[in-house]
């Protein structure tokens, strides 16, 4: 009787240590699965940070260009206006002595200095206007709002587009990057207006709402395709959504053929504003 018990128990001895090693078995995988898999997960949240890092640099050093660009104009748009302007207006002083002083029997020399005085005209006007472009004082002398205020005006009598402004900051004082900022975002969706939209007519407003400044460009024409939206090579969009960036803000760009293209900016208050608003 002894020995058929022994000869029983030994295979459940050897099954409780076959099982027993499996489970270790099991045990070491799930643990070694585990480990692999967290450090997976740190590996992935240690390239997340370093990527975000880098977004960050590169728009630091965005806004730090884009800085060092407008002061650039800056000092362009003084030279062009000092060193240009003053020799035409030089010229044009000469041309009008020389008008003055030839005699009426010399039809042909008047016509001549009347058609040289004509086209120095022509040239001190494209003076100032790309100096205005390069750097438009209009915003250090008037601020930001009447600068957009005369900018969408100018824009309806360059391209015959109707052009309205709105804004409920009329008294509201704003900071000097933040207004070089929105007003070229402005700048340059009108002039995507003026040469995509087909559109006859076009809004741009300027409004405080809660904590934030929402600065809409809109038209009513043919809209912009979603691929040119998220497209790498739309230069003039990722320039937009950069200097929105650089001042904390998002921006979105929608359009569809019924209802013309929207440009929609959004921006901490905190970022640009310096005044009360009204």
């Amino acid at each position: 009787m002894s020995s058929r018990k022994r000869r029983v128990r030994r295979p459940k001895i050897r099954m409780k240590e076959a099982e027993a090693l499996v489970r270790a078995l099991k045990t070491h995988q799930v643990d070694g699965i585990v480990g692999e898999r967290h450090i997976m997960v740190c590996r992935l949240k240690q390239a997340e940070e370093e990527l975000e890092n880098s977004r960050n640099q590169l728009r630091a050093l965005a806004a730090r260009l884009q800085f060092l660009r407008e002061n650039e104009r800056a000092e362009v748009a003084r030279e062009i206006h000092d060193e240009f302007g003053q020799s035409l207006t030089s010229l044009q002083l000469g041309l009008s002595w020389m008008a003055r002083n030839a005699t009426r029997k010399r039809q042909a020399l008047q016509r001549k200095i009347k058609a040289l005085s004509g086209l120095v005209t022509i040239m001190i006007r494209s003076v100032k206007r790309i100096a205005i472009e390069l750097r438009p004082g209009a915003l250090n002398e008037l601020g930001l709002v009447k600068t957009l205020q005369s900018e969408t005006r100018e824009f309806e009598g360059h391209t015959g587009i109707r052009c309205r402004f709105e804004t409920n900051l009329w008294k509201a004082g704003f900071d000097g990057l933040g207004s070089v900022a929105i007003f070229r975002i402005v700048q340059a969706a009108l002039t995507n207006v003026a040469r995509h939209a087909d559109a006859s007519g076009a809004k741009v407003i300027l409004m405080k709402q809660n904590h934030d400044l929402i600065v809409t460009v809109s038209d009513n024409g043919k809209g912009i395709p979603k691929k040119q939206v998220s497209s790498h090579h739309s230069l003039g969009i990722i320039g937009m959504r950069e200097r929105a960036l650089a001042l904390d803000g998002k921006l979105t760009l929608t359009g569809s053929k019924s209802k013309g293209t929207t440009l929609r900016v959004r921006i901490p208050l905190s970022r640009v504003l310096i005044g009360k608003s009204s």
